[in-house]
């Protein structure tokens, strides 16, 4: 089946949504169509999830040395109401529109990704430990450089170990 290009959206996944089994839990129809990364944002994990937990958030710093990667998904308009409803949007992120750079070719394409909002950010959660495999899973699964998930993992280990966040 031939899908027009005006039926399809590009998501810039960056935290749990790299796992294609769950984001097509929440959007059937994605497909990764590439990796990439978005310059001035950082990944923290600092979202306030609806169960307590921290989630991922694409923060941004400006600073162009920090650098976010993640999976560029196509999927049909049909799902993005469901997909926004899953990231409770504007109420705990907005989707934020970026310039995605992608791994292989080094193009620029427009897309746009989920930002928590503001006033949903608290440094004193950790991630639970299902939803960090997620994370770990969609970086392996799509074969994000080697450097960023060992810092990923790395990122983590730390913030398990921290005394304030246990």
């Amino acid at each position: 089946m031939n899908v027009k290009p005006s039926e399809t959206f590009d998501h810039f996944a960056y935290g749990s949504n790299m796992s294609t089994s769950r984001l097509r839990k929440r959007c059937a129809s994605a497909v990764a169509v590439g990796r990439g990364f978005v310059v001035g944002r950082r990944l923290c994990f600092h979202k306030i999830g609806k169960d307590g937990t921290a989630k991922a958030d694409a923060f941004w710093t400006g600073d162009q040395r920090d650098v976010l990667h993640g999976v560029i998904f196509r999927c049909h308009v049909r799902d993005r109401a469901k997909l926004d409803r899953c990231e409770s949007i504007g109420i705990g992120y907005d989707a934020a529109p970026v310039e995605v750079i992608t791994t292989d070719a080094g193009v620029t394409h427009p897309m746009f990704l989920y930002e928590a909002l503001p006033s949903m950010i608290g440094d004193s959660l950790l991630p639970a430990p299902w939803y960090v495999a997620h994370v770990l899973q969609g970086a392996e699964e799509h074969a994000l450089p080697t450097a960023y998930q060992t810092a990923l993992k790395q990122m983590i280990e730390e913030a398990r170990t921290k005394p304030n966040l246990r």
